[in-house]
């Protein structure tokens, strides 16, 4: 009995030890290069699915766009303002915990005038703005307001301002122009505390300015920093295989064939990817789908579900192809369901397409992922480069005032050939 059970655990080390070498030898080819395997083999071992904990977990902090931030108050030299904050910016973790704690005590007023806003602008406060063409319903800001549950309302920017004495006051601002009023409990001095470690640089709101033209609260800045250009390229790991495994496809499938221009179209019903040879990658389904990648926990998800299914999808793009990250720019509820999209940064300033396209539209039906469009990119700074000094804001600030009610910000604009230079972007 004894031998049989030595036996017995020998042969389960020499598969365990079989394993091991099989998948240390399939990391050697050319082809896997690139791809994070960790998350694979943990999901091969594990019985349940790899995703279920970061689903539990909520929304993760590295899914959030960056944003820009106004300190309000009085002071003669102007207000504080910077440009494309990271949303993992310790600077946010000084100011986000103030919305938090005025979100769990507020109580709304109802609609309020930009006559009113203005005037509470003047006092010490915080104006978050999601960036021009970023708008996000309120429960998507988790991580940084904490669990919101029900709260649907789109929004575009948050100010938090303090009168002279007594409690703080919330406004949220939609991307359609309209601004609600909250009263909070919480202290004006925890505001006023907080708006002193910011001295004041010069930055404004563009009603502020003789630029009236342009969207009233844009923030302007006395001088934007200047920023490395950016090498755009397709990633190393960019194959159909790579993308095969890293979307739950059987990556041996037979039933694919090659388009004339390049393009390999693989069909596993009910699903179709498409994977173009510029890295745009396409995919439909037209029926039920088992694979956990592409369903919510449930038939009727919420958006926190559904947010989180839509990062599983970017984070398995990303880490299989070796892709630049993605960031949550939109969410919007649809007749069906949702619609998501996401776009790129370099170190918190957006990447556009002149085309307009986003990075990541995923589309959500029923409680699963049922259309998804994708562009693969990986930005690098340009090696030897010092960064590019951006045109003066007070030219661009003036060129942007013949667009009507347009917005100001500064990012990168890819047209399909680099090197990429930061530039002033006016927009709608």
């Amino acid at each position: 009995m004894t031998d049989k059970r030595l036996r017995n655990a020998l042969q389960n080390l020499a598969l365990a030890l079989l394993t091991a070498s099989a998948l240390f030898l399939l990391t050697q080819l050319p082809s896997l290069r690139g791809i994070q395997w960790t998350g694979r083999v943990q999901e091969l071992l594990n019985p349940t699915p790899a995703s279920s904990p970061r689903e539990q977990a909520g929304i993760p902090l590295e899914m959030l766009p960056s944003v820009q931030l106004l300190v309000t108050g009085d002071s003669e030299y102007g207000r504080y303002g910077r440009l494309n904050i990271p949303a993992e910016d310790p600077v946010l973790q000084t100011v986000t915990p103030l919305f938090q704690e005025a979100l769990g005590s507020a109580t709304e007023v109802g609609l309020a005038a930009d006559a009113s806003l203005r005037e509470a602008l003047d006092n010490s406060g915080f104006y978050l703005d999601l960036t021009p063409s970023a708008a996000l319903p309120l429960a998507a800001l988790e991580p940084w307001l904490g669990e919101l549950g029900g709260a649907d309302r789109m929004v575009r920017a948050l100010a938090l301002t303090a009168r002279e004495e007594g409690f703080a006051q919330l406004y949220l601002l939609e991307p359609e122009g309209e601004i609600y009023l909250y009263e909070t409990a919480l202290p004006v001095s925890a505001v006023q505390i907080a708006c002193e470690g910011f001295s004041p640089n010069g930055a404004c709101f563009s009603y502020e300015t003789n630029y009236g033209s342009l969207e009233p609260y844009t923030m302007l800045v006395a001088q934007a920093e200047a920023l490395p250009d950016l090498n755009p390229e397709l990633p190393a790991g960019y194959s159909t295989y790579n993308l095969l495994t890293a979307l739950d496809f059987n990556a041996h499938t037979l039933s694919r064939y090659t388009e004339s221009g390049g393009t390999v179209v693989v069909e596993e019903s009910p699903r179709i990817l498409r994977v173009s040879p510029n890295g745009a990658v396409n995919f439909i389904s037209r029926g039920e789908i088992s694979s956990y990648l592409f369903r919510t926990s449930s038939e009727t998800p919420t958006l926190r579900e559904v947010l989180s299914a839509g990062w599983r999808l970017a984070a398995a793009l990303t880490e299989g192809t070796g892709a630049s990250p993605l960031r949550l720019r939109t969410a919007e509820r649809t007749e069906d369901g949702y619609a998501l999209s996401f776009r790129y940064e370099a170190d918190g300033t957006p990447v556009v397409f002149s085309n307009e396209e986003d990075a990541l539209s995923v589309t959500f039906s029923g409680g699963q992922i049922t259309a998804f469009s994708y562009r693969c990119r990986a930005y690098a700074p340009v090696e030897g480069e010092t960064a590019s000094a951006l045109l003066p804001a007070s030219m661009a600030q003036a060129m942007a005032a013949i667009y009507p009610n347009a917005s100001l910000s500064v990012g990168y604009e890819d047209s399909g050939v680099g090197p990429l230079a930061a530039q002033w972007l006016a927009g709608s």
